[in-house]
């Protein structure tokens, strides 16, 4: 019996990166009875992103793209999917970025996921040569995996917009992105959706779903994308929402614990090396190169960056996505 699986990709100015994109998609191995269809929703791209797509479209007729009009009610990249959702022809959903390159093994294993799971989830991290992009490497793959472990153990978190699948039956039973209010978590949200619905969820942590996108050059744009993030995290429960604020503190608080307490220091000594040796784990799990130096100064990073991050969403700043402006949520 065939199957047909639309890629869904939204795309707003993405000319630097979009090419290579759509190359890692139409490289997808797939077997016989698998149909591939990209759909492309432009948000009205200023840049070349509108040409580029226009010279694939004309060369792979199962790759198509729209233009798509602004809507009062639903904005961004949610109004995208919104449109091109409509439309989808296949069973399955695949949720794309137009900044993230995927494995040839992509579409084949997140299917395979989606035989068990209505909704599930691959890995994307973050790919480049500076210390400070690969501090940010690891801390998706650590933040992927323990979603992973979590999902292992029945409890859903959350989903990544830029690798992520659904059945279309899931999708139309949710009312798509139409059923939820709008977010700029989108992908959070979807998968609440669906959750609620009992639906069932799979974090996958594996070399055959894992894709790579561009990290962010700045500590200030790694701020505005992290504060966008946290609008989903927001919405988690206070149990959760409180693990996570307690893994930023973590390391803060063991300091304080030595100073009046110094045989705490073991303990600090103790949880370093293992979470050092966790790293390293997880970065030969998915068959990557394990980057030392990072390893061994993440934690410093992680304590430091978020520490930051806590302080700049005091201020409830806006949140600036594609040159568009958003309210906190």
């Amino acid at each position: 019996m065939n199957q047909t699986v639309s890629i869904l990709i939204a795309a707003r100015n993405e000319d630097g990166t979009i090419r290579q994109c759509l190359e890692s998609l139409i490289k997808q191995s797939v077997n016989n009875n698998v149909c591939i269809e990209i759909i492309i929703g432009n948000d009205l791209s200023t840049d070349l992103t509108t040409e580029i797509i226009r010279d694939f479209e004309i060369e792979y007729t199962f790759i198509k793209s729209f233009t798509v009009p602004q809507n009062k009610e639903y904005k961004g990249k949610v109004n995208v999917l919104n449109y091109i959702s409509d439309l989808a022809s296949g069973n399955y959903y695949l949720f794309a970025d137009a900044d993230v390159v995927y494995p040839p093994s992509w579409v084949e294993n997140m299917l395979l996921s989606l035989r068990n799971a209505d909704i599930t989830t691959g890995v994307t991290i973050v790919e480049g040569e500076s210390l400070w992009l690969n501090f940010q490497r690891l801390d998706w793959m650590l933040a992927l995996n323990q979603i992973h472990i979590f999902s292992n153990f029945g409890i859903p978190l959350t989903a990544m917009g830029n690798n992520m699948g659904i059945k279309s039956t899931k999708f139309d039973e949710v009312n798509g992105f139409r059923g939820i209010p709008f977010s700029v978590a989108e992908d959070f949200a979807l998968f609440n959706a669906v959750i609620k619905k009992e639906g069932s969820f799979n974090q996958l942590f594996d070399a055959s779903v894992l894709a790579k996108t561009e990290g962010m050059e700045t500590y200030l744009e790694w701020l505005q994308q992290r504060w966008r993030w946290m609008q989903g995290a927001k919405k988690l429960s206070f149990f959760l929402k409180t693990l996570n604020y307690l893994n930023i503190i973590f390391y803060p608080i063991l300091l304080i614990l030595v100073f009046f307490f110094p045989i705490m220091c073991a303990f600090l000594l103790l949880g370093y090396l293992f979470k050092c040796c966790y790293l390293v784990y997880i970065q030969k799990k998915l068959k990557e190169k394990v980057h030392w130096r990072a390893t061994f100064l993440f934690d410093f990073y992680h304590c430091i960056s978020y520490c930051g991050l806590l302080f700049y969403g005091l201020k409830t700043p806006p949140i600036e996505w594609k040159n568009r402006v958003y309210k906190p949520e």
